[in-house]
């Protein structure tokens, strides 16, 4: 817990009705945050152990098993490098392993960096994803940084079955958030042991899974985190699978509704004559996404007879391109109330910086199971439904009828989804979030982020809620792919709003992609997007002002 955690945590002044003055306190205290050296040697940090009453949810207590230091020569400067596990309470799940980086100098604050996809790699908190130049090395700036594998080790994105640990259910509780709150009660205590004092501070930073997992921070401990980093949250996990596993029964229907990577690069070639000027610049990024929505006409590209060429789709191609343009919806609310998902980025920009790793698969018949070079929102979604829902590896997940599993949805989604637009408690604290997507993201939906930030406006105001939130789209950038290559630097960005109380203004955004990588752009609060404003430099971030109009 924080340096104020204890305060709104206390029933006693809650119901005295001071948790107000907890929060004025907060705001006048000096953070007095300097470089503050540890107490003891990393070494005697080996063998360390944290009992299980140490860890406020069930485990059999956390043991340091391996001590380093940095070599002298290491970009993320001069740390204490700790790899440790937390036991799990059933003997046949998997252990939590975690990673801890303490820096001789430390500034007296404590990030949480999160994971990917079903997790099962060791996140080692050395970076953070798409930083900037002043966050590319987070240790070597002062910050403690943590991170863990969820509670089960995996091949990552190569995992032919990355969620294969769901059949355990404490590893399945652990993947829905549990880790995060053991591993944050671990490394507290560790940072206590070695400075001898708690963080001043601690933030959290994800992308994709890790964004999901800031949000889930934010909601269920919110008196842990003093603020969050999400960038493409899967928040809604469950209701994300489905969808993707809906998109893949109607790419897999038939050999004929498929679409090729060739059928793809098609439709994105078009997307992006179409709309690529409508933002006022002509670079291969789409801005103005509202705008090309009515301006694109995928009709123009149907074959006049049959589909023999790779410059027409077919009708029953049209068709599947129109299913990723339409929302998924079910027959049945999961966590937060959610009962659909938005449509995906196919016909405003999705594949317009060349092929993605998240295609659509590379032939017209998936593997059975799917497999990694299907499309990868099936592969995705099969996971959820063989390993999670129905727990049998023999099902085909195609055939799957998610109104026959209703409860098995809903059980698992209220173990793993962040839907809830209730933050009232972090807000309360003091805690700042910082939500960005990607335009052209073909992972996790854009528009499901604007979905959560809508349902967030709905609920405070859009003014109001601007006092803890801001929530930022990138025109061209995917899942870390993309046309325009987005580098950032969050962390400070959250860090001088949090401890200086500095908000975010006029951020700038810079573009690593191979051939264009320097240009930048502002990043614009939603709705606006970066309209050139012409007769200037293309490449400088000056040359575009943040636009709402959506005129094609």
């Amino acid at each position: 817990m924080s340096q104020f955690g204890a305060c709104f945590a206390s029933p006693r002044l809650a119901a005295l009705g001071l948790s107000q003055l907890c929060l004025f306190a907060a705001a006048l205290a000096p953070l007095d945050v300097g470089a503050k050296e540890p107490v003891m040697a990393c070494e005697q940090l080996a063998h360390w152990h944290m009992p299980p009453e140490g860890i406020h949810l069930p485990t059999r207590g956390a043991l340091v098993e391996e001590v380093s230091s940095s070599a002298p020569d290491e970009p993320d400067g001069n740390y204490c490098r700790i790899n440790g596990v937390i036991q799990s309470v059933d003997p046949k799940a998997q252990s939590i392993h975690f990673r801890v980086n303490l820096p001789a100098q430390w500034n007296e604050k404590a990030l949480h960096v999160g994971g990917g996809g079903y997790d099962g790699m060791l996140v080692d908190g050395l970076h953070v994803a798409f930083a900037g130049t002043r966050d590319e090395h987070p240790v070597a700036s002062g910050y403690v940084t943590f991170g863990s594998d969820s509670g089960h080790q995996s091949q990552g994105f190569m995992d032919p079955e990355p969620g294969a640990f769901a059949l355990n259910e404490e590893e399945l509780e652990n993947f829905g958030g549990a880790q995060l709150k053991k591993t944050h009660d671990v490394v507290l205590g560790l940072v206590q042991r070695y400075y001898g004092t708690a963080p001043k501070r601690i933030y959290f930073y994800g992308n994709s899974q890790g964004g999901h997992e800031g949000l889930i921070v934010a909601q269920r401990w919110p008196n842990d985190y003093d603020g969050v980093v999400s960038i493409h949250p899967a928040y809604d996990f469950t209701p994300l699978q489905l969808s993707g596993l809906h998109m893949g029964q109607v790419l897999y229907r038939s050999p004929e509704a498929w679409l090729s990577p060739g059928k793809v690069q098609l439709i994105a070639s078009a997307v992006l004559r179409t709309c690529d000027k409508l933002d006022g610049l002509e670079d291969g990024v789409i801005a103005n996404v509202s705008g090309c929505r009515g301006a694109f006409r995928l009709e123009a590209l149907r074959c006049k007879g049959k589909d023999v060429d790779a410059g027409c789709l077919s009708d029953e191609q049209i068709k599947t391109a129109r299913a990723f343009d339409e929302p998924t919806v079910f027959g049945f609310e999961l966590q937060g109330g959610i009962s659909s998902f938005p449509r995906w980025p196919l016909l405003t920009g999705a594949f317009t910086g060349g092929p993605s790793f998240f295609g659509l698969g590379l032939g017209p018949k998936p593997a059975s199971p799917p497999a990694p070079t299907d499309a990868f929102l099936l592969f995705m979604a099969d996971q959820l439904v063989r390993y999670m829902v129905v727990r049998n590896l023999s099902a085909n997940s195609l055939e799957f009828d998610a109104d026959k599993h209703v409860a098995e949805l809903q059980r698992v989604s209220k173990l793993i989804d962040a839907s809830d637009s209730n933050l009232d408690a972090f807000r309360s604290r003091g805690g700042k979030l910082l939500l960005l997507h990607g335009t052209v993201d073909m992972a996790i939906a854009p528009e499901n982020t604007v979905a959560y930030y809508e349902r967030l406006s709905k609920r405070y105001g859009r003014e109001y809620l601007r006092a803890f939130t801001r929530f930022y789209m990138v025109p061209g950038f995917g899942h870390g792919d993309g046309a325009f290559q987005m580098r950032w630097d969050g962390l400070t960005a959250l860090d001088e709003w949090v401890s200086a109380g500095k908000e975010p203004s006029n951020p700038i955004t810079m573009d690593a992609a191979r051939a264009t990588a320097g240009r930048t752009r502002p990043l614009c609060e939603y709705p606006a997007w970066p309209q050139y404003i012409g007769h200037a430099d293309p490449n400088a971030a000056a040359s575009f002002r943040c636009s709402e109009h959506q005129s094609q």
